[in-house]
């Protein structure tokens, strides 16, 4: 289940860069960004408070539960404003809002750490499933 955990940073880590939030021309992305912030925060906060395996399943569901409805959200902008892919030319107006989306993407791995002595059992496994399936979808 390490992978589950390496997929997911590989999915949020750049979704979170690309929707690193701003205004005018992009003030779409910056309504997701907020939603994806506080959902994200949310669950850090949750993965902090993991004591045993009911808790860690319950924090991914309860993640799953936000990303089913704002993933779609986050590719469908993500075609409409390609020119954001590329982290390394980002518009200036986006580099502090950058820097924030890559600190919130620091918290999450080190609170993830919180999963691992349960990544073996079955709900947390169950868990990582939903989720894995609402990012490839």
């Amino acid at each position: 289940m390490k992978k589950g955990l390496v997929f997911l940073l590989m999915c949020i880590l750049p979704a979170a860069l690309l929707f690193a939030g701003c205004g005018g021309k992009y003030s779409d992305v910056k309504k997701v960004n907020a939603e994806y912030v506080a959902l994200v925060q949310r669950y850090v906060d949750d993965l902090e408070k993991v004591t045993n395996a009911k808790d860690a399943a319950k924090a991914i569901d309860r993640f799953v539960d936000g990303m089913q409805d704002l993933w779609p959200k986050m590719k469908a902008l993500a075609k409409k404003y390609p020119e954001l892919k590329d982290r390394n030319k980002a518009p200036e107006e986006l580099k502090e809002l950058q820097a924030k989306a890559q600190e919130m993407g620091r918290k999450m791995g080190a609170a993830m750490r919180k999963l691992m002595p349960y990544m073996q059992d079955p709900e947390v496994q169950k868990a990582q499933k939903r989720l894995q399936a609402v990012m490839t979808r």
